[in-house]
C-alpha cells in the first residue's frame, strides 16, 4: 500500500474514532438510556466512558501532530504512538468485557445500543484495527506492559471505593459492574482474569502489528 493511501485511511479511521467518541459522549451525557449508563458527569464512573475519552483524545493529539507535521515536515513524536498503543489496548479491555463477561449479566442487546453502540463496539474496534494497521512504531513488551497502566489505576480506585464504601440495600450502588456480586474473593479473582486479559490484548495487537508491518515493508520492497 503506497504511504500516501496508507496516511488517507489512518486519517479517515482517526477521525472517525474522535467524531464517534464525541458522537457517543453526546448521546450518554444527555440522553441516557439503557443499563450501564449515567446523566452528566457520572458517566465518567466507567471505565468504557474514561477509556473511549482516551483513545478519542489521543485520536485528537495524532490528527493534530499530523497536520502540523505535513506542514514543517516533521514525523509524529514516538510517544503518541505509545499513548495510541495504551488506548487501543483500553478499548480493547472494553471490548472484551462486554463480549465475555457484561454481556451476560446485562444482555448483549442494550450493551450493543445507542451510546453504547459506539462506546463498546464501533469505537474499540476502530482503535484496535487502526493500531494494527497503520502504526510503524516498535512496540516492546514493555511498552504492552506500561499500556495496562489505565487499568490497573481504575481498578485500585475501584476496589479501594468499594472497601470503603461497602455494601448497600443496592448492590450496584457502589460496585456499577457488580464485580463483588460474589464476594471480594471472586471479585479479585475477576480483577486477576482482567490484568491476564489486559496483557493479552496487548500482546496480541503487538503481535499482529509486527506481521502488518512486515508484509507492508515486503510489499514495499518488490
Amino acid at each position: 500500500m503506497k504511504p500516501s493511501r496508507t496516511r488517507s485511511l489512518r486519517l479517515i479511521f482517526n477521525l472517525f474514532i474522535f467524531l464517534g467518541t464525541l458522537y457517543a459522549f453526546y448521546l450518554m451525557y444527555c440522553r441516557s438510556e439503557g443499563n450501564l449508563q449515567a446523566r452528566g458527569f457520572e458517566a465518567f464512573k466507567y471505565f468504557t466512558v474514561q477509556s473511549n475519552v482516551f483513545g478519542g483524545v489521543m485520536a485528537a493529539v495524532w490528527l493534530t501532530f499530523a497536520a502540523a507535521g505535513r506542514k514543517r515536515g516533521k514525523d509524529i513524536p514516538r510517544a503518541v504512538h505509545l499513548l495510541k498503543f495504551a488506548a487501543a489496548v483500553s478499548l480493547g479491555l472494553t471490548f472484551l468485557t462486554v463480549m465475555v463477561f457484561l454481556g451476560r449479566i446485562y444482555g448483549y442487546i442494550p450493551l450493543l445500543r445507542g451510546a453504547n453502540l459506539w462506546f463498546h463496539l464501533l469505537v474499540p474496534l476502530a482503535a484496535m484495527a487502526e493500531c494494527v494497521l497503520f502504526n510503524r512504531e516498535k512496540i516492546s513488551m514493555k511498552n504492552c506492559a506500561a499500556s495496562m497502566l489505565p487499568m490497573l489505576l481504575y481498578a485500585l480506585v475501584y476496589l479501594v471505593y468499594n472497601l470503603v464504601m461497602g455494601r448497600s440495600d443496592d448492590p450496584f450502588r457502589f460496585d456499577w459492574y457488580g464485580f463483588l456480586l460474589w464476594g471480594w474473593g471472586v471479585g479479585v479473582f475477576i480483577f486477576l482474569i482482567i490484568c491476564a486479559g489486559t496483557f493479552g490484548i496487548s500482546a496480541l495487537l503487538r503481535a499482529l502489528n509486527i506481521c502488518i508491518s512486515k508484509k507492508a515493508v515486503d510489499n514495499n520492497n518488490t
